[in-house]
């Protein structure tokens, strides 16, 4: 089985922020000790961190939920609880966070090192102490931790590669990436033997030790005609040409089809139409083991059919016997350092949609479900519901005090609210109280 995997689903879960305590001071000679409860320690959040040196997801495969640490609870003398420990989990340089649901992109996890924090810890409780004031010096309530940030989201993996080599199955792309990078994949004569993605390091300093310079190549498995219809391998990795600067087109000179280029290239243009315009450097490989004649043919057939191209253009390799891999290696060089972006606008994936740890304090919507019963939404007041004791009096008195603040008491009223009718925030009912 392979352990190679670039889509998955996952579930991730903040912690839960700890309770706040209620606590009075308890000491020798202290008649009436004040209020000593302290607050409830945040839950850790589960944070993403992109990673070079991996290049699967098979992590998330196998284990679909993941959890941080809860906040430990509030404690007597004001003792705060610990903080619930961050979950940190690496993924491939690459992964896009989709959610689950939408599959709208939440994160594109493109950089080395970039961090994204997916699903927030619940804030801490305050302990009865922070409501201690001059009109309420004894208060028996404290606030509940907030429960994690629970979110279910789609992994997909596109690989991070400077060049994607491209070409039919057997055009000799796994032979050609060993011999150029630190690549070592399976090597066999028969199609398909490239199951998986194989991603190798170009190191410039084998190929002259003055120069201090590495790139990222690609194999890209499982070229065929009607790839993007699903045939073959190549609809399961063609997304992972897209990231790649420059195209290699390796062909094949033993098949003696120069119909190979357009049929790969067809493919692309149909799968996405930007991937066919990407700049592509076209290697004949095989030369070992064919004639001159054979040679000549092909590229004279390529350069009268494939607009603005010319015979020095073409390079005639043989990545068995190391042939033309020197010039080719120093080309592909030069085309990343001249590389220039399309100028087409692309879309931040970043900044498509990003969990915001600060909540809209005045916010709220309000929808009349019934004549008598009314749905409160709104971040601020849903938090501060999910963090109150129903059963604690005056718990309850505060949130009360807070609709009336928000101004949704009044909102309330003027959608004709009347005393008794439920108030449904967060799922949870209280009574409406003009």
């Amino acid at each position: 089985m392979s352990n190679f995997c670039d889509k998955t689903w996952t579930e991730f879960t903040g912690g839960n922020g700890g309770n706040g305590a209620v606590s009075f001071r308890r000491e020798k000679y202290v008649a009436k000790g004040g209020p000593d409860g302290g607050n409830g320690g945040n839950g850790g959040n589960v944070i993403l961190i992109a990673d070079e040196n991996i290049n699967t997801l098979i992590d998330f495969h196998t284990k679909k939920f993941f959890r941080a640490k809860d906040g430990a609870n509030g404690g007597r003398k004001n003792m705060t609880g610990a903080n619930g420990d961050d979950l940190l989990l690496k993924v491939p340089v690459g992964t896009i966070v989709k959610n689950f649901e939408t599959n709208e992109n939440i994160v594109d996890l493109k950089n080395n090192n970039q961090e994204f924090i997916i699903a927030k810890g619940g804030k801490g409780g305050l302990g009865n102490t922070h409501f201690k004031s001059s009109i309420h010096q004894a208060p028996q309530f404290a606030e509940n931790g907030e429960q994690g940030q629970n979110i279910k989201v789609n992994l997909e993996l596109e690989l991070v590669a400077e060049i994607g080599i491209i070409g039919f199955p057997s055009a000799g792309k796994s032979t050609l990436i060993s011999k150029i990078s630190n690549a070592r994949p399976k090597i066999a004569d028969y199609p398909f033997t490239t199951l998986i993605p194989n991603l190798g390091v170009v190191d410039m300093s084998a190929f002259d030790k003055k120069m201090n310079f590495s790139f990222v190549v690609a194999d890209i498995p499982g070229l065929i005609e009607g790839a993007h219809e699903g045939k073959g391998l190549g609809h399961d990795f063609l997304r992972h040409v897209s990231r790649a600067k420059i195209l290699l087109h390796l062909l094949d000179l033993t098949r003696n089809d120069h119909d190979d280029y357009f049929k790969i290239n067809k493919e692309l243009k149909l799968h996405n139409e930007e991937l066919a315009q990407k700049r592509q450097i076209i290697a004949l490989n095989k030369a070992d083991v064919v004639d001159d004649e054979t040679i000549t043919n092909y590229k004279n057939k390529l350069c009268s059919e494939v607009p603005n191209i010319s015979e020095a253009d073409i390079h005639v390799i043989s990545a068995v016997t190391g042939l033309g891999l020197n010039k080719l290696i120093f080309d592909l060089y030069d085309a990343i350092i001249n590389f220039k972006p399309s100028n087409k606008k692309t879309q931040k994936n970043s900044e498509i949609h990003v969990f915001q740890p600060h909540l809209n304090k005045k916010k709220f919507e309000i929808k009349k479900q019934n004549h008598n019963t009314f749905i409160v939404k709104g971040d601020r007041i849903e938090q501060l519901m999910n963090m109150t004791d129903l059963n604690n009096e005056e718990g309850m008195e505060r949130v009360y005090h807070f609709l009336n603040k928000m101004g949704i008491k009044k909102e309330l009223k003027n959608m004709g609210a009347k005393a008794g009718d439920q108030i449904f925030i967060s799922t949870k009912p209280i009574i409406f109280r003009p």
